[in-house]
């Protein structure tokens, strides 16, 4: 009996000390995605296109509703349009986003980070990647980080 009491204080002084190199190994980074989204590189490009394929809708729906007296049709037309413009939104969203998991995750592999989350969760600690991420991305590019992107500003 009381060899188990010392075999069991001896395996919990050994998982006690093993404890603090498992919790290191998973160092919490965290991102402000809304920063990095507007940051990325092709952001004012993507937006810029789609400001222009705006325009262009509603300039072809107006044209289409000129002649078009039935609220019900001019209704339905309207919808299919702005269904239109919100397909393509989307598909700009979704290829920014995935290019900033692409980043992300590259910057956390290098940093030794397991877990990235946005920041508005963290309440204390791990490491901020967004500057960084930035960084990478533009480097990534071949192109300069702005001045108003740089961290300190």
């Amino acid at each position: 009996m009381r060899k188990s009491i010392v075999l069991t204080g001896i395996i919990l002084v050994l998982l006690s000390l093993s404890l603090p190199q498992s919790v290191a190994a998973a160092t919490v980074g965290y991102v402000n995605f809304e920063v990095l989204f507007s940051a990325h590189p092709e952001y004012t490009s993507k937006n810029a296109d789609l400001q222009e394929i705006a325009s262009k809708l509603t300039a072809e729906f107006e044209e289409q509703i000129a002649d078009i007296e039935d609220e019900q049709t001019r209704q339905q037309l309207a919808t299919e349009y702005e269904d239109q413009l919100d397909e393509y939104a989307d598909t700009l969203r979704v290829s920014i986003i995935q290019s900033l998991q692409t980043f992300i995750a590259m910057v956390a592999d290098a940093k030794g980070i397991s877990v990235v989350l946005p920041n508005n969760t963290i309440v204390y600690g791990g490491v901020d990647l967004t500057q960084i991420i930035i960084e990478e991305m533009y480097k990534a590019y071949g192109i300069s980080v702005p001045s108003h992107l740089r961290s300190g500003n």
